[in-house]
């Protein structure tokens, strides 16, 4: 598993790499000295934009987690094929394993003929929206942020800022999970759990940060389902009779946005404006609990109630009518 290092704001605006001077990044770099890795293809950033809000937020995230890695972020675009080509070369020495048998120009030839990868740079070639967040928990162990159409990103700096600030919760997260197992083991966390809790806190930390209405963010996941999709907490419980937080197929047919993002939100929310935990606890220190104690004992140890209970407690809470759910952000003694 990564280790961490709490990482100055300042020290990573030394790390940008581009694709006409950036060295491979060597993946034995002892995890306390990792430092995010930023490599933008050529034709983004020329006025220093794009990187500028994007590292807006991963300081910020940084700050508040810890330096966990290591972790690449790659901004690509279409203008330069070269530049993609090579940037994904990087990428393909950062995973290459010293230990393996195969050398390691094989390893790197077979990982760009992988689907997905040639998949992800054709749609960096044409403008197209794929990639995401990736990782490894097998020897190279790393984390990886990838935009193909950050050109689009570029022109949306708030948005920019608040992708930045959610993936890296889920570097954080990761770096406290066994992933090779299903959400539903112990040693992994659930969907909700992922999603809901990046949803909140990159929502929070952008009100921090003075960039949006948090409580406004969060009436809009009932009535509209703010950034994150349609329907919106309220269609979704207006037309779905029964429903499980915990129930991890809401993937299956489009329905994952409704349960995961916006109702693992507004659960967030209730453990720290209802069950009264700090938000440092639900958000982090829980998480340093699950690989020693399972999910769910670190649960119930920080947040002074068992996933059941809290399961059924949840489910009355979010019922209620807006007015009456949002009452939960008027009082400053229970946003501690």
């Amino acid at each position: 598993m990564a280790g961490s290092l709490l990482c100055p704001a300042t020290g990573l605006g030394d790390d940008i790499e581009t694709n006409d001077n950036a060295n491979p990044v060597s993946n034995v770099v002892p995890v306390s000295n990792a430092v995010p890795v930023l490599r933008v293809a050529e034709g983004l950033n020329t006025n220093g934009s794009l990187v500028k809000y994007y590292r807006r937020g991963l300081n910020y995230a940084t700050e508040y987690f810890g330096n966990y890695g290591p972790y690449y972020v790659y901004l690509l675009g279409p203008d330069s094929e070269s530049s993609v080509r090579k940037i994904y070369r990087q990428r393909a020495v950062s995973r290459v394993n010293p230990d393996s048998d195969r050398p390691a120009e094989q390893q790197i030839a077979e990982y760009l003929r992988r689907p997905n990868v040639v998949s992800e740079i054709q749609a960096a070639l044409k403008g197209k929206a794929e990639g995401g967040l990736t990782w490894t928990q097998e020897k190279p162990v790393l984390y990886e942020d990838v935009t193909t159409n950050a050109t689009q990103r570029a022109l949306d700096p708030v948005e920019n800022t608040w992708g930045a600030l959610h993936e890296y919760h889920h570097v954080f997260q990761m770096a406290h999970c066994d992933t090779k197992q299903d959400r539903s083991s112990e040693k992994n966390i659930n969907s909700w759990m992922a999603e809901g809790m990046a949803t909140y806190s990159s929502a929070k930390f952008m009100d921090n940060m003075g960039l949006v209405d948090f409580s406004r963010y969060m009436l809009q996941l009932r009535v509209s389902g703010a950034n994150i999709g349609r329907p919106g907490i309220n269609d979704f419980l207006t037309t779905t009779n029964t429903w499980q937080l915990d129930d991890e197929s809401y993937w299956d047919a489009g329905k994952s946005a409704p349960v995961y993002y916006m109702l693992g939100a507004w659960a967030t929310a209730y453990l720290i404006h209802v069950q009264g935990v700090d938000e440092v606890v639900v958000l982090k220190n829980w998480y340093h609990d699950i690989p020693r104690l399972g999910k769910s004992a670190a649960f119930k140890k920080h947040m002074g109630i068992t996933l059941t209970d809290f399961y059924v407690r949840f489910n009355d809470f979010i019922c209620q009518p807006d007015d009456d759910v949002m009452k939960i952000f008027q009082s400053k003694e229970n946003s501690r």
